[in-house]
């Protein structure tokens, strides 16, 4: 009765993988303006660079992930493949990251103590994730029986060890969403500009809505069978690139606002670039 379910869960992880990388897809012809208008006729500055990274490479990573999900790729070694995939994966959502910090380092009046604490948190966070879930990862790996037959390592399952990964990124986007609500209860408490609440609430939803995400990863991670673990893997990547990129398209459009005269509360310190 065991495999009818781990098929199952296979079958939907590979759904929703494929069904993601469609959203991407959509979802980038339905925000192209807004980067044609706020970064095209930008310098390649460091925050144009983490912006491509984190709206171009999930493409990569979907589309690899896609791949593995619909190819036969049976009697083959996906050993290398898999790295590769996996690292890409890590380092789109590291670049959306690197919006979100850039989001309240700008919140926050350009304060360099809070970018540089960001960064090293960051670090840190990045660091022990990758470590730790390598090391739980080889513990509860099963030595393989000389005896049995070769099989494929081309299966569409992670390990439950990759829930540590998706904690430590919830326990930093929560520090990013609790330094978010300080500031905007310490500096603006007494504001009643529209533009203000938009650019608040607009970035406080969006960072929920990748926190959530993230839980949900965790809970399917932990709880459910390991055949659906994969569920998330690309949904979870597609909302981070896509609410990034949208925090990030906030702010250039407050400081375009700003600069037009249409902002009722100066917002300068909010110029992300």
């Amino acid at each position: 009765m065991a495999a009818p379910i781990i098929n199952t869960g296979i079958q939907t992880a590979k759904y929703c993988n494929v069904a993601g990388l469609g959203v991407l897809i959509f979802d980038y012809f339905l925000t192209l303006g807004h980067e044609v208008r706020w970064t095209w006729n930008t310098g390649w500055r460091f925050n144009r660079v983490i912006f491509v990274i984190s709206r171009y490479m999930p493409f990569v990573a979907a589309s690899m992930t896609a791949y593995a999900a619909i190819a036969a790729r049976i009697n083959e070694n996906c050993s290398r493949f898999s790295s590769a995939s996996n690292a890409i994966h890590i380092i789109s959502i590291v670049a959306a990251e690197g919006l979100l910090i850039i989001r309240t380092y700008a919140f926050w009046g350009r304060n360099k103590k809070i970018l540089a604490f960001l960064l090293v948190v960051a670090a840190i966070c990045i660091s022990c994730a990758v470590s730790i879930t390598q090391v739980v990862s080889n513990l509860l790996s099963v030595p393989a029986n000389p005896s049995d037959p070769p099989t494929s390592n081309c299966t569409f399952e992670a390990g439950r060890s990759s829930a540590i990964q998706y904690g430590f990124l919830v326990a930093f986007e929560l520090l990013l969403i609790s330094l978010t609500v300080y500031k905007r209860y310490q500096d603006y408490r007494d504001s009643d500009s529209r533009i203000m609440k938009l650019v608040f609430q607009g970035g406080v939803l969006y960072m929920t809505a990748i926190i959530f995400v993230s839980v949900v990863n965790i809970i399917i991670m932990s709880v459910v069978p390991i055949s659906y673990d994969e569920m998330m893997d690309v949904p979870q990547l597609v909302l981070h690139s896509m609410l990034a990129s949208r925090i990030l398209f906030g702010l250039h459009q407050s400081d375009q606002e700003e600069k037009e005269g249409t902002l009722l509360l100066p917002l300068s310190t909010f110029c992300p670039a």
